[in-house]
């Protein structure tokens, strides 16, 4: 997000918090990092008390359902009320986020997707539900924190702003722990360890005193592997392991390195402006993801197609291509499908970098194998 919004307002993010209990919203948001954050400015949440709109003497807001049945449901014209009030503030469309069991389970996927708002309004039901008829046709989204029930949706709202905001710039002291942390990657965070050294006999292990960065990655990356193998198994195995790869020189090669970067902590690299690497025969598997980055205009070897020894066992692939024609880029996409290749998507890097970053890139990158493969990245 830029310093300064095109309509004037400061940078940062809003949230709109429908509910019934409006001070459980705001009690939560007065401490620690996102109370500091909201003192900053940062993000600025704002509730909605849905009882202020009941046409109700005693601020009724619920009736029994139609139907028969235990509890009583939510009615649809306060809360349509509730949201109108939040649109009226602006002609902009806002996603409308109701809380609900009912819905996508929220994970890392979704938060970065909804990170890229300036705005989002977080519905709370209560009691047995809301009235089907203004679900339809106010909400957006539907997203649940988990597959459980509670009394009402406020947890679950302050659940999604606390993981949002963590990609909200300012709001962490180091805005790479909000990039790179546990399930970015769909494996588990490794162990850390402070002072001291050693506590009740059990020393910190030697790597991480070493200084050698290369190693201390390393050892990192085993562990997450480890960990999340004992701990979430489910998730290593939608886990993929990341491969950046470019031919086309240093034009080719920073973008490729770049978009590595956003997409996983512990990728890996392929410079196939190497010869030898050309020459070599390699496989990718299916738990793989390729990132290609390509100058279509960069002279080719003699042999032929760099990438002739490349194959892949439906592996997922996103190229990106730099100079060069739409047909060209058709080309060589047909021929890596025809070499094994999954193709996600197929880009001209110039007009990436017009529609927005690389983050953006790697976010799409991630959404589409994980919903092709019900997978992740690794």
């Amino acid at each position: 997000m830029s310093e300064q919004r095109e309509s004037g307002r400061p940078a940062g993010m809003d949230f709109y918090v429908l509910t019934l209990f409006p001070d459980m919203i705001r009690q939560a948001l007065e401490v620690s990092i996102l109370g500091r954050a909201s003192r900053k400015g940062l993000i600025r949440v704002q509730t909605v008390n849905i009882r202020d709109f009941s046409e109700d003497r005693h601020m009724r807001v619920d009736d029994y359902p139609y139907g028969g049945g235990a509890g009583m449901v939510m009615e649809a014209e306060p809360v349509c009320r509730a949201i109108e009030s939040v649109e009226q503030r602006s002609q902009k469309r806002r996603r409308v986020i109701y809380l609900t069991p009912q819905g996508r389970v929220l994970n890392q996927t979704i938060v970065e997707e909804l990170a890229k708002e300036e705005e989002l309004v977080l519905l709370c039901g209560h009691y047995e539900g809301i009235d089907e008829r203004v679900l339809e046709e106010k909400v957006t989204d539907y997203i649940s924190i988990g597959d459980y029930v509670l009394t009402g949706g406020e947890l679950g709202a302050l659940v999604l702003i606390d993981a949002v905001s963590r990609f909200v710039p300012g709001v962490l002291s180091n805005e790479e722990s909000a990039q790179f942390e546990s399930l970015q990657d769909n494996l588990l965070e490794y162990p850390h360890y402070t002072r001291p050294e050693v506590w009740r006999g059990r020393a910190v292990p030697e790597v991480l005193l070493s200084g050698d960065h290369r190693k201390i990655e390393a050892w990192r990356h085993e562990k997450s592997l480890e960990r999340t193998g004992e701990r979430r198994p489910d998730l290593l195995e939608k886990s993929f392991r990341t491969v950046g790869c470019w031919y086309g020189g240093e034009r080719a090669r920073s973008p490729a390195e770049e978009l590595t970067r956003w997409v996983s902590r512990y990728g890996s690299l392929m410079d196939y402006d190497r010869r030898k690497l050309q020459k070599q025969c390699r496989v990718m598997e299916k738990q793989e993801l390729l990132l290609l980055a390509v100058d279509l205009e960069a002279e080719w070897p003699k042999e032929g197609n760099p990438f002739r020894n490349l194959r892949g066992r439906e592996t997922p692939l996103a190229l990106l291509t730099l100079r060069g024609s739409r047909d060209s880029r058709e080309k060589l996409g047909r021929f890596l499908t025809e070499q094994g290749f999954r193709l996600l998507l197929s880009r001209d890097l110039t007009e990436q970098q017009k529609a927005g970053g690389m983050d953006l890139l790697a976010l799409e990158i991630r959404k589409k194998n994980t919903i092709e493969n019900g997978r992740g990245t690794r």
